[in-house]
């Protein structure tokens, strides 16, 4: 099924204006000022490419483009989530400073591929991180499967860029930003030529091994501090598993405190994004959440077992469809379940039932879960805080995916 997002924003458009825009104000204004403000300093490539490429970058927070920027010079097009341009004042804004190619979560990619094939066409390179989404737990996520055969396809030299620090700064679950670096580097720049001798495995396993980083190697030696406010705030987004007395969906945060309702565990979050406690189990989120996840694999062959057991569920949501770049509302006070074989969106004037083995996408997104099926794309959000990124990694043990 081709995405409903394919024939839109793939043409570059008004290349004269964001060109100027990147090479004036851009460059000469907003990113000395950014980057002094935020921290970002990446190492700066003073080399020259002529060729056409496309630099693959890995992906921890909604400032790695302003890393990207300043690391790396020229005017290129960067492959954008359209979750940017879905209220219609940003979208105003942001339209008329970048001229994203825009994809929607968890839907194919067809529009993508041909916004990248139309820019190289013209001679206009292009960035994209190519796990798709920024790392829930400070670790390189994989990287997509087709990735290595659309760089194949497009041609074109391949750079791979290298960030760190970005999940200290502004890590997935909080919208609270830090006092403290983000650096990165060029790490190679691989050949056209090169590149079509190599199989699209071979370049995935390149970008994978370019770009991989853990945040918590990196600051156990580095120890850069961020300071927030309220360090743990939010953290139960991500880890939703007691690891003292194995409870689901009873963690709560406060302050830069995370605890458990039920035995009481409670662990503090420090300024280097570590956990101490008097009993801690994991210092750290990506252990924690790795751990929580093959917990859940555990449980795959019992929920086969029985195929129509809830294995997790939420209310009281609100359902909406996407049309274009706007959004209709369907349904309010919905629930979402996930069985061993589908997923289950039910309400007053909603009863949907999804295979999961036919499913387009199922991805989080900000107080919800989003659904692509049949070529429309739902989202269901709910008023509440929650660890929604349980849903895909469900998914993805039910489907026997790998998951970081």
């Amino acid at each position: 099924m081709v995405s409903s997002v394919k024939n839109r924003n793939t043409q570059p458009r008004h290349t004269w204006w964001y060109r100027f825009f990147m090479r004036v104000p851009v460059r000469c204004f907003f990113l000395p000022l950014g980057t002094r403000v935020f921290n970002i300093r990446p190492t700066k490539y003073k080399g020259k490419v002529e060729d056409k490429f496309i630099l693959v970058f890995n992906h921890a927070c909604d400032y790695d483009f302003v890393g990207v920027l300043e690391g790396f010079p020229g005017y290129y097009r960067f492959v954008m989530s359209d979750e940017l341009i879905k209220k219609r004042h940003k979208r105003m804004v942001i339209k008329t400073v970048t001229d994203g190619i825009y994809r929607r979560k968890g839907e194919y990619a067809h529009g993508v591929a041909e916004g990248i094939k139309a820019s190289l066409d013209q001679g206009i390179s292009v960035c994209m991180a190519p796990e798709g989404e920024e790392t829930p737990n400070g670790v390189t996520m994989q990287i997509r499967k087709k990735t290595g055969q659309l760089v194949k396809e497009m041609g074109v030299d391949l750079i791979t860029y290298r960030l760190e620090g970005g999940y200290g700064f502004l890590p997935k679950w909080t919208n609270e930003r830090a006092k403290g670096p983000i650096r990165g580097h060029l790490v190679n720049i691989y050949k056209k030529e090169q590149l079509t001798e190599m199989t699209p495995e071979e370049i995935n396993d390149l970008i994978a091994k370019d770009l991989y980083f853990n945040f918590y190697e990196w600051n156990r030696t580095e120890r850069k501090t961020y300071i927030r406010k309220n360090r743990a705030e939010n953290i139960e987004r991500i880890l939703y598993t007691c690891p003292k007395c194995g409870s689901m969906g009873k963690l709560h945060s406060q302050v830069h405190d995370l605890f458990c309702e039920e035995c009481g565990y409670k662990v503090t979050l420090d300024e280097y994004g570590f956990f101490q406690g008097d009993e801690l189990r994991f210092d750290n989120i990506y252990d924690w959440d790795m751990w929580q996840k093959d917990g859940l694999k555990s449980q795959r062959s019992q929920w086969e077992a029985d195929p129509d057991r809830i294995i997790t569920s939420n209310t009281g949501g609100t359902l909406k469809r996407m049309k274009g770049d706007d959004q209709e509302v369907i349904d309010e006070d919905v629930k979402i379940e996930i069985t061993f074989n589908d997923i289950i969106i039910t309400g007053p004037k909603t009863d949907m039932r999804f295979p999961l083995i036919e499913l387009e996408g199922l991805t989080t997104i900000a107080h919800g879960v989003a659904v692509s099926y049949g070529g429309e794309y739902y989202k269901i959000r709910f008023p509440y805080e929650g660890a929604w990124i349980r849903y895909r990694s469900i998914r993805r043990i039910i489907m026997e995916e790998e998951y970081i």
